[in-house]
């Protein structure tokens, strides 16, 4: 779900979305805080920024480096406070509503090291290298 989670915040960060999905995880990472609530939106603010200073192959290391941040603070957030998962769950729902399909984007990568075996199930099409076809 946090991973989920890192992929909606940046997705909804270039969209009519990016308000409300900011406040949201402002409320959902401030835990009632108001200062820290404060403190979520002023790197939320950046999340838009850094995107759009980045250009070409750079902006998708962008993506995915802020995308593989907010997944971490989410990880730890539901690690400490799982009942926040449903919470979570519905922005994301929301989020995925809201973008349409063809600008959603899902990035997955699975790293194994030490002689570590993985085995990944997935659905769709897999695009490696090149842009996906057109549906």
């Amino acid at each position: 779900m946090a991973a989920a989670g890192g992929t909606a915040i940046v997705g909804a960060a270039a969209t009519d979305l990016w308000q409300g999905t900011k406040g949201a995880v402002a409320r959902i990472l401030g835990r009632g805080d108001d200062r820290d609530a404060q403190r979520v939106m002023v790197q939320l603010d950046r999340i838009p920024l850094e995107l759009e200073q980045a250009s070409g192959p750079q902006q998708d290391r962008v993506r995915t480096a802020l995308q593989n941040r907010w997944t971490e603070k989410l990880a730890e957030l539901l690690e400490g406070n799982p009942e926040l998962e449903g919470e979570l769950r519905s922005l994301v729902e929301a989020v995925r509503a809201g973008i349409p399909a063809t600008q959603q984007t899902f990035v997955q990568n699975n790293n194994a090291t030490g002689g570590g075996v993985q085995n990944i199930t997935q659905t769709g099409d897999i695009v490696v290298g090149g842009n996906p076809r057109n549906q």
